[in-house]
């Protein structure tokens, strides 16, 4: 009874954390209205009927104030879903959560993301099946999002209209899937972003078959600069609420973190593993870690950036430590350094996104992880045009080539990170074999 109690406690915890998230953001569109005196339903306008594609800063966009209502309604969205469908918030949840709050910066909006969930719930009601369990691969499918905005806001385009992007995103939902499904044995679980290859996938197909149609995506870069300081100051709340709350779930200690940082990323979940008090300070933590290594190579903060570091705060539920990050790092920096691709954001963009490979890092050794990371700059930074720069998690799509590239490598070369991966694998299959066959049922 006692242990049920400290339970709840610790769930209403973390449930204040992200209130007060929410409070915070709230506070910034006043912030925006008043102080900066932004006109936020123009912005917001603007915002809505962007075409999104690579690379669309909604911050530039509609401007501070929209951008962040943007991702207040997108993030107030989700969360509801989750708790109104009755989805544990465990880790593939929160990074589910995260991961959509930091794209609303950058490519998606309410307009473009309802025809996926859409589409989601049309695939459950055929095939027999509760939304709720296939709700994570829907919401991670909104990377696919600025097709529909691409389609319903072209303009010169009389073919095409919302209602054909609506139609667009609603086969999307449908089909995303069974398609995560399978693509997921490509890499093993080597590439944390498995959606995001999923979508490069389906993406490329979907952008062929617009341009058998002479529909052309015209490359962008739309880039705001001036909300650095704010957006450092934005960070540092949102990261210092994490660690607090994480603080105060673990009874006031960092007890078993060294633990967690520890672990090798392969398909593990922070919060029935290490608890959500230890799960919100990893959050916390690597969301300045994500920063700092943003601002150490003089990148401004801005939409694109922001989804990086929200999206490494999302996943450090779910398989990041500093540990593991670090090599993928190293091996992006480095391959910056000694090949033609020197643009500061690219760089830091393909650092961040280029952390779904910390598994690699973590079971394979640091060498790998730098190998892995120098390898995806040089894939992401030309893989962009299969799919027209219409995934928002192109660094996924790279990130699941990359790995199963260096899969059958490194076990070749690596015998050490080979037994190290049989091990995790023995353990996982006793783990499994203790769970009672009703639990699956």
């Amino acid at each position: 009874m006692l242990d049920n109690l400290q339970e709840k406690r610790k769930l209403h915890a973390f449930e204040l954390g992200i209130l007060l998230i929410f409070l915070f953001i709230i506070s910034l569109l006043f912030y925006g209205k008043f102080i900066l005196k932004e006109n936020i339903f123009i912005g917001f306008s603007n915002i809505l009927t962007s075409q999104a594609g690579l690379i669309t800063d909604f911050l530039m966009v509609g401007g501070l104030t929209a951008g962040f209502l943007n991702s207040l309604i997108i993030l107030l969205f989700n969360y509801f879903i989750i708790k109104y469908l009755n989805i544990e918030l465990k880790g593939m949840a929160l990074a589910s959560l995260f991961t959509s709050f930091g794209f609303s910066f950058f490519g998606k909006n309410v307009l473009n993301i309802l025809p996926i969930y859409i589409g989601g719930i049309f695939y459950s009601m055929y095939e027999h099946v509760k939304f709720k369990d296939i709700f994570l691969p829907v919401s991670f499918a909104t990377a696919l999002a600025p097709f529909i905005s691409e389609v319903a806001f072209r303009t010169n385009t009389f073919e095409f209209s919302y209602i054909n992007g609506i139609i667009l995103g609603i086969i999307i939902g449908f089909i995303i899937a069974p398609l995560a499904k399978k693509m997921k044995s490509f890499h093993e679980g080597y590439n944390l972003y498995n959606l995001g290859f999923t979508a490069g996938i389906l993406g490329l197909v979907l952008n062929c078959i617009l341009k058998a149609y002479h529909f052309e995506v015209a490359s962008r870069k739309i880039l705001s600069v001036q909300y650095n300081n704010i957006l450092q100051v934005c960070c540092t709340v949102i990261f210092m609420i994490f660690i607090i709350v994480g603080f105060y779930i673990n009874d006031n200690s960092f007890s078993g973190y060294k633990e967690l940082v520890k672990s090798k990323g392969l398909e593990i979940d922070f919060v029935p593993t290490f608890g959500y008090g230890l799960t919100f300070i990893n959050m916390g933590l690597m969301g300045f870690f994500a920063m700092l290594f943003s601002l150490s190579l003089n990148q401004t903060l801005n939409g694109p950036i922001l989804a990086g570091i929200f999206t490494v705060v999302g996943f450090a539920a779910h398989g990041k430590t500093p540990f593991n990050t670090l090599p993928i790092l190293i091996g992006v920096i480095l391959s910056g350094v000694t090949t033609i691709h020197k643009d500061i954001f690219i760089i830091v963009l393909s650092g961040l996104f280029g952390t779904s490979l910390a598994p690699i890092a973590g079971i394979f050794g640091p060498f790998w992880g730098i190998i892995a990371g120098w390898l995806h700059l040089t894939v992401v930074t030309n893989i962009g045009t299969l799919h027209g720069g219409l995934n928002l998690y192109n660094n996924g799509f790279s990130a699941g080539i990359v790995a199963s590239f260096l899969l059958p490598i490194m076990r070749t070369f690596n015998e050490r990170g080979l037994k190290r991966e049989l091990r995790f694998l023995k353990s996982r299959k006793e783990f499994l074999g203790m769970i009672k066959k009703e639990d699956f049922e």
